[in-house]
């Protein structure tokens, strides 16, 4: 790998150790509305995955061709399709769970120390405060896949790292209480954050802080959890992105910043927001860029 960068913002650094986490031979799930996870996933194909196919969920797609990140012209991508498919179909038929090579990446709204997740709501589910987006395919993914489920959150506190106790509701499944899942599953890989790298330790299949990002110290990390992490004796630093990685992903892969939405809030996600949707509309051809390797 080339020699890393210290120029990086945290977006970059959260999409690049995405991408490391693919593998030539998986089929990468693109969701909805995770810029950062395609932005990934693209870089990944790009570099050392050029065998891994897409799996749009936004036209239900196989596709072999990775494109420039898109906001406004996200189905153009699947406009040379290798072959439509229902989403079903796909992730239970057509790739059995046994043999599955399948990646996707999940942001959740609540996770404990045992992986499980919560994206239904905050609040008693009968009256709750706060109606979050579903589950989807994150029951399947967590439960059945050989490949496990993949995590990250750009926003590392209290409120989305909580002990069992405090999740609302389960609907992504990591090691109940400490536990493997009885479907068979590999359970959570990893949980990539604003602040470090977590991985789950095989005796316990409680939550481990993996690497922790350069200029972040142990305290920080551990006053952002709601629950103790497991801590290694010589805790190392997250490998920042190489320049060769930065270049791809700011000049080919995700030129208009797309996955930084993710990552900001207010006015400033509001501003980029209109940035990007105006030069999307200024672009003659509505295609994404075909990228090469």
């Amino acid at each position: 790998m080339s020699e890393s960068s210290k120029d990086y913002t945290i977006d970059e650094m959260m999409t690049v150790l995405m991408a490391r986490e693919v593998r030539n031979e998986d089929v990468m799930i693109v969701g909805v509305s995770t810029p950062m996870v395609w932005a990934a996933f693209t870089l990944a194909k790009v570099t050392h995955a050029p065998d891994a196919i897409y799996h749009y969920i936004m036209g239900n797609t196989f596709v072999m061709e990775p494109r420039q990140v898109s906001l406004l012209y996200l189905e153009m991508n699947t406009a040379r399709a290798y072959r439509f498919q229902d989403s079903v179909e796909c992730t239970l038929e057509s790739l059995p769970s046994d043999k599955l090579t399948t990646i996707e990446f999940f942001r959740p709204a609540q996770i404990d120390q045992y992986g499980n997740s919560n994206n239904i709501c905050i609040g008693e589910w009968n009256n709750p405060k706060i109606r979050l987006p579903g589950a989807a395919g994150i029951l399947d993914f967590s439960m059945f896949y050989s490949r496990g489920s993949f995590l990250y959150t750009p926003r590392h506190d209290k409120r989305t790292f909580v002990p069992t106790e405090d999740l609302y509701f389960i609907s992504g499944v990591g090691f109940p209480e400490g536990k493997p899942s009885i479907c068979g599953g590999s359970g959570p890989q990893c949980v990539i954050t604003n602040l470090g790298y977590l991985d789950f330790e095989d005796k316990s299949n409680s939550m481990r802080i993996s690497t922790i990002h350069p200029g972040i110290d142990i305290k920080t990390v551990k006053d952002s959890t709601g629950f103790d992490l497991i801590i290694p004796e010589n805790l190392k630093e997250t490998k920042p992105p190489t320049v060769k990685e930065l270049k791809l992903l700011r000049e080919k892969v995700d030129p208009l910043r797309i996955r930084k939405l993710e990552v900001l809030s207010g006015r400033e996600r509001e501003e980029l927001l209109d940035e990007i949707i105006q030069k999307e509309l200024e672009m003659k051809n509505k295609y994404p860029k075909l990228l090469s390797f």
